[in-house]
């Protein structure tokens, strides 16, 4: 970190997991002097690094340096939305008292977890906020806590935030060197900021500034009646669809042109009523989305529908990145810095120089200092189901997820490449969990939830799929077992990742040497990487996947992960047994099912 300040440019670098990452960088950056932006892909490590790691060192190095968090808008109350339509939730009285007496309006103080349902009314959005015009604009959590990150030496971010801030120009002041952590993650995050997205939901900062202001009655309701065709109007645009797919602008110009037409004329309306102000914004937000849909070219953007359980999403997305991040986010800092415990492919940086758009980086992996080959085994059991067999591979995955976690215990963690593959365990799970074993599953609570439960008794089975595949710290003797049902391809059928192999066999490249396989290898290393997180861990990784050992493609995986000692499934036993669990467990072997008898 110190020599690449000194040297400055585009800096790749790799170190394993539970190492210090964050005080490796923080240390040299407080002490340069600089001022610095930390960007990383969640909250939950801005909050970490806010709250534990900078101020241990400002505590140690005995500095006074000014270190402060700025999350995206939509984590911070709106004043002006809630003074104009608190009484509608007034009901709600743990929300009610702690949005009258915050001091930052981040709604990570709020001691309860906050209805999706009230905070999508009351949270601050770029689309309607109004800045100076704001009579709250002296209050605004927001802007407040945008002023304080003006001030800050050390300033930690979160990926859509800083890409989003130097597109908008006036959210974030200068700064000398840009630390990206978790730096696998940013292609995606500014896939997003550098798109964009429409769906009736943008819709609700509109129908919510109509209705929470103070025009006359009639006209309320011609505005509302208004806003109602425009949402039924970009509702026409995704109807029928019922599931993610292609989306061709050229087949909707029609619509588009509607839904553009109607958002003009509501944006007409509600400029003539400076207390309309926040629906103008909106809706003339809506009509440059529509003339952008109409005018994408096809070559650079992907179009497609995000159908999810509760809405569908239409949304446009730059298939390469590289160039726009060279131009948005590298060239506006002295030093770039991407790390992470992900950025390396069969020992090279190449995937993630050529997607991130840094093909001149100084690259340099740190290793890690643990043992992996004493600490931990992975194996990969004999006469496995093919890996599309998903019932059977159910079967066999809940029942090595269910001895292990006898023998253990608990202290397992199931991860899943598809939620269904993760129900067809479930329904197994149910009526076959250990006595006494607390089984959480992804869906069923919160995230935070099932670690804040599973870290207070460990005597329990996860089962997860997507978010949990990383970003799960639970070390120590807390978890000892980690099973994956297949390699994390990607579905090759999703409108993005079709698209982007498209475009690499277009340009002459292997669309799966050059994005599948290495895409699918870092998300095993993401998943594998949750089991040792110190020199004290130990455990055992089973993949259940025997195209790892039977294609080519292989020994890319396993070039790939942690170097753990590879056993044959009669050998967990004996690794558990000395290394994890108490020696007067034993397990019997007949009850594996998939394996040798």
């Amino acid at each position: 970190m110190g020599s690449a300040l000194t040297t400055g440019g585009i800096h790749l670098f790799e170190a394993g997991t539970g190492i210090g990452k964050s005080i490796a960088y923080i240390i040299p950056a407080l002490l340069s002097g600089r001022r610095i932006f930390v960007s990383t892909a969640t909250i939950t490590l801005q909050d970490q690094l806010a709250c534990k790691d900078a101020p241990a060192v400002l505590s140690a190095l005995k500095l006074d340096s000014m270190v402060s968090v700025l999350k995206g808008r939509n984590n911070y109350l709106c004043l002006r939305k809630w003074n104009s339509g608190s009484e509608i939730v007034r009901k709600d009285q743990k929300f009610s008292r702690w949005a009258d007496a915050t001091d930052d309006g981040d709604i990570s103080s709020f001691s309860e977890k906050a209805s999706a349902s009230i905070w999508q009314h009351f949270r601050s959005d770029h689309m309607d906020c109004t800045g100076a015009a704001c009579h709250y604009r002296g209050a605004c959590h927001f802007f407040k806590a945008r002023n304080l990150a003006r001030k800050s030496d050390l300033l930690i971010l979160n990926h859509h935030l800083l890409v989003s801030g130097l597109l908008s120009e006036d959210v974030l002041p200068g700064a000398d060197v840009l630390v990206i952590d978790e730096g696998h993650r940013l292609e995606d995050a500014a896939s997003e900021c550098l798109g964009l997205s429409l769906s009736e939901r943008s819709l609700l900062p509109m129908f919510d500034g109509i209705a929470f202001s103070e025009i006359e009655t009639s006209k309320k309701a011609s505005m509302l009646e208004l806003a109602r065709q425009l949402s039924a109007a970009i509702a026409e645009l995704t109807a029928g669809i019922e599931e993610t797919s292609v989306w061709d602008p050229v087949e909707h110009l029609e619509s588009l042109e509607k839904a553009g037409d109607l958002s003009r004329e509501l944006a007409s309306d509600a400029v003539k009523n400076e207390d309309l102000l926040p629906v103008t914004q909106t809706a003339t937000a809506i009509a440059q989305a529509t003339k952008r849909l109409s005018e994408l070219s096809t070559e650079e953007y992907c179009c497609f529908v995000e159908v999810n359980r509760k809405n569908s999403v239409l949304r446009a997305v730059p298939l390469d990145i590289g160039p726009e991040l060279c131009d948005t986010v590298y060239s506006k800092f002295d030093t770039s810095i991407l790390t992470s415990a992900t950025l390396m492919v069969a020992d090279k940086f190449d995937f993630f120089k050529d997607r991130l758009g840094a093909l001149d980086a100084i690259t340099r992996s740190f290793g890690s200092p643990f043992d992996y080959r004493s600490q931990a085994v992975l194996s990969i059991p004999d006469n496995l189901p093919e890996h599309d067999s998903h019932e059977e591979l159910a079967r066999v995955v809940w029942e090595w997820g269910k001895r292990l976690a006898t023998i253990l215990d608990g202290r397992t963690l199931m991860l899943f490449t598809s939620y269904r593959n993760l129900q067809l365990v479930r329904e197994r799970a149910v009526l076959e969990v250990p006595s006494d074993m607390r089984l959480f599953v992804q869906g069923e609570m919160s995230r935070n939830r099932i670690l804040d439960e599973f870290r207070k008794s460990s005597r329990g089975i996860i089962l997860g799929t997507s978010s949990f595949w990383e970003g799960v710290d639970l070390p120590g003797e807390m978890l000892q077992a980690v099973i994956i049902d297949r390699l994390p391809f990607s579905s090759p059928g999703h409108p993005l990742t079709r698209a982007r192999m498209d475009l690499i066999e277009k340009n002459g490249g292997s669309s799966f040497g050059k994005y599948s396989l290495p895409l699918a290898v870092v998300r095993l290393k993401q998943g594998v990487g949750r089991l040792i997180r110190s020199s004290r861990d130990t455990g055992v990784v089973m993949l259940m996947d025997r195209r790892v050992v039977s294609r080519n493609y292989g020994r890319v995986f396993l070039s790939s992960v942690p170097p753990f000692r590879i056993v044959s499934q009669d050998m967990v036993e004996s690794f558990i047994m000395e290394h994890c669990a108490d020696s007067s467990v034993s397990i019997n072997e007949d009850d594996f099912g998939g394996g040798d008898k």
